[in-house]
């Protein structure tokens, strides 16, 4: 089979239009954005507990305020007796009294 011949008309359509590249990238091989752009991923449980992957590194910590960089934008978790419970290069884990997340 060809190479071109595995897009079909629409597709090249909604590539000549102004949509993003990574966008189209991201919906022509069904994937997530966050996952084509490396871009972070916020997943808020209850409030009691929030996960963050695609982060890159604390700013600031303590028992009432939180700051993750998240590359372009920064993110405040505020409440009380927060803990980094856990942490690796690519996800982090935060629990306490979550109160609020803020995108600066």
């Amino acid at each position: 089979m060809r190479a071109d011949a595995l897009i079909g008309f629409p597709e090249v359509m909604a590539v000549s239009g102004k949509e993003g590249w990574l966008a189209r990238a991201s919906r022509m091989l069904d994937l997530p954005g966050d996952v084509v752009a490396g871009l972070p991923r916020i997943e808020l449980i209850g409030n009691g507990e929030l996960r963050m992957e695609q982060h890159r590194g604390i700013l600031a910590y303590g028992p009432e305020e939180i700051h993750i960089s998240g590359g372009g934008m920064v993110v405040r978790v505020k409440g009380s007796g927060l803990e980094l419970r856990a942490m690796d290069p690519t996800q982090l884990l935060i629990t306490g009294e979550i109160s609020s997340v803020e995108l600066v």
